[in-house]
């Protein structure tokens, strides 16, 4: 599923993400000077608009003749508000002049794959006031979630399946699978999204919250559709993971 939902982004019409692109597009120049503007009164607008052109391109490309499979894109969505916390950590270290995974505890596994842990990661992930988790659970119990998945089970889960088959498997109900694995939505679509991403965000540190205010959006689409502790569950099985690897051994 994912290679086909790699050539739809790959076909749509590209985000300008540099300055001289912006001075191409008049009508994208205009957006980020009214957003440039607006953030003197609300510092996350970039993110706030960021989000739904992100679910808006994720939507578009994950639709087919039944529509959009929920569990995929809360799957994906997930997986790649994961990953943005560990992202942001690396590019925020670069930007510094610092070794870009300074951040991180780093494990090395016998597979000779590399997963990322460590107090800064989790706080963005979990801890902070716009944490992925405090977005995505907060829009889940405004639905009507009354019983919010076992956060710290997930991460502990996440540590002793690390180097094993079970890593990055989400542990959903029959009937409830995502179309493809967290890890490979992640390969096929940060690359692809990340110069969106960074055209709405002022600073890496806003990427995980377009990200989780992103899976808001989509947790309130689809109450109708999916019960929102599942749909938490999803998100969270997703991303918790996906915030531990290293793209470049996935």
């Amino acid at each position: 599923m994912f290679k086909s939902i790699f050539s739809k982004l790959t076909g749509s019409k590209p985000q300008p993400a540099s300055t001289h692109a912006q001075q191409q597009d008049p009508a994208a120049a205009a957006l980020m000077r009214a957003i440039e503007e607006k953030r003197k009164t609300d510092p996350l607008i970039g993110a706030k608009l960021g989000s739904k052109e992100i679910n808006q391109r994720l939507i578009n490309a994950m639709k087919n003749e039944k529509g959009v499979h929920v569990e995929s894109l809360l799957c994906a969505l997930g997986a790649l508000a994961g990953y943005s916390c560990q992202a942001n950590l690396r590019a925020q270290a670069l930007e510094k002049g610092m070794p870009e995974t300074a951040a991180f505890t780093v494990i090395d596994t016998a597979d000779g794959k590399k997963y990322f842990f460590g107090d800064p990661l989790n706080q963005v992930l979990a801890e902070s006031q716009y944490s992925v988790w405090g977005l995505a659970a907060g829009a889940a119990q405004h639905n009507g979630c009354s019983s919010l998945p076992d956060i710290s089970e997930i991460f502990g889960y996440v540590s002793k399946t690390v180097g094993g088959a079970e890593f990055g498997i989400p542990r959903i109900p029959e009937g409830h699978q995502p179309g493809d694995t967290p890890t490979n939505y992640v390969k096929a679509l940060w690359p692809k999204l990340l110069p969106t991403i960074k055209q709405f965000c002022q600073k890496p540190s806003e990427w995980p919250i377009l990200l989780g205010l992103a899976v808001q959006e989509i947790l309130d689409m689809s109450k109708g559709v999916i019960a929102p502790d599942l749909a938490l569950k999803i998100v969270m099985e997703s991303a918790i993971p996906m915030s531990k690897v290293d793209l470049a051994t996935a």
